[in-house]
């Protein structure tokens, strides 16, 4: 996604990221964070607020990061794993967790690779060049859901009882999208309440898979949230008719 969602060119998009993080001062969370729900759109839309998720990480120690989304590109029926190899972006390649990826998918038949759905999939791959700007030596593990509402509990019970306090859980959502600005704050703030509450009803996000899975993991262990930033599209790009809202929520423990 490369020249599409963000620059191309090594040194712009590592100047851009640098930019929304360098305007974002450290949040002061009341424990260690685990999770976060951070937005996926283009940089010059929804950077501002991805970054002020990231900045709560900046300087921590993760060997793994666990990225999920749900397909924007194709419909299938299942989860779906890039479970080897590496991701590479213009700041760089990003090695896969197959260990994890292995104990992870063995925990459902409904788990598998497929490659096609990662491969125009921008929801995991926009998180990668902030995660290389924020934290080192760390493999990712990319997940996909394919179908609504069947196998986000499964999955949320698997990814617990495989990760330690070395691992990240970003859930890749855009809450409402294309309401008038007023609408969409109103809407937004019900969502994110929801969320915060680790309520897995009356979500409008793009993501809802994605996003009930980090909740899911959140409540098995014992984690607390705080909401980071909120804005949208018309905050952030001007156009207030239609716009595309954008939350960052830190998950901790």
């Amino acid at each position: 996604m490369a020249g599409q969602f963000y620059p191309e060119d090594r040194k712009k998009l590592g100047e851009m990221i640098g930019g929304f993080l360098a305007k974002v001062e450290s949040p002061r969370i009341e424990g260690d964070v685990f999770g976060l729900l951070l937005p996926h759109a283009g940089y010059a839309f929804s950077g501002p607020v991805a970054a002020c998720g990231y900045k709560a990480i900046v300087g921590q120690k993760f060997n793994t990061v666990i990225v999920i989304g749900d397909s924007h590109c194709e419909r299938f029926d299942g989860v779906s794993f890039w479970p080897e190899g590496s991701w590479q972006t213009p700041l760089g390649n990003v090695e896969i967790d197959a260990e994890l990826a292995e104990k992870i998918m063995a925990g459902s038949r409904r788990f598998f690779r497929k490659d096609s759905t990662h491969l125009f999939e921008h929801s995991v791959e926009v998180q990668l060049p902030f995660l290389q700007k924020t934290l080192k030596g760390f493999k990712i593990l990319p997940i996909v859901f394919g179908s609504e509402d069947e196998d986000w509990e499964t999955l949320a019970e698997v990814i617990s009882k495989n990760i330690n306090q070395r691992t990240l859980i970003i859930a890749s959502a855009d809450l409402s999208h294309y309401l008038p600005y007023e609408q969409a704050e109103e809407i937004d703030k019900k969502t994110l309440i929801n969320i915060i509450n680790f309520q897995n009803q009356n979500l409008e996000v793009c993501a809802s898979d994605s996003t009930k899975t980090l909740i899911e993991i959140s409540r098995k262990l014992g984690g607390k949230a705080e909401l980071l930033k909120y804005a949208n599209s018309g905050d952030t790009a001007g156009n207030k008719s239609r716009v595309v809202g954008y939350g960052a929520i830190a998950f901790y423990r």
